[in-house]
């Protein structure tokens, strides 16, 4: 494993799991405070979409190392939690503050 981290591939996909981390932090730590709060429902909305590109982006980028057998299997399960919480995050967003709620 220490291998895998030193190794150019797992830098990088080490420091994209980082940034994506800290995207989904902000998605989910964000509260609106209340169904009037469009920006910050906009914001916490941003998030989610960034978390979702980077997880799809980060499984993107593990795939061609992972089949050249420089990584192992379980850097692909990072990617594949971020995915779920971004969308999980949003879905739950578009639930419970609908659009067009405030006016």
């Amino acid at each position: 494993m220490i291998r895998e981290l030193r190794s150019p591939w797992g830098v990088l996909l080490l420091l994209a799991h980082l940034v994506t981390a800290w995207l989904a932090y902000a998605a989910l730590v964000t509260q609106p405070q209340g169904t009037w709060d469009e920006s910050t429902l906009t914001g916490i909305e941003a998030a989610c979409a960034m978390v979702i590109a980077a997880g799809a982006a980060t499984l993107m980028l593990s795939l061609l190392p992972l089949r050249r057998k420089a990584l192992g299997p379980w850097w692909l399960a990072p990617p594949v939690v971020f995915l779920a919480l971004g969308t999980a995050r949003w879905m739950y967003i578009a639930q419970n503050y609908p659009q067009g709620a405030g006016s």
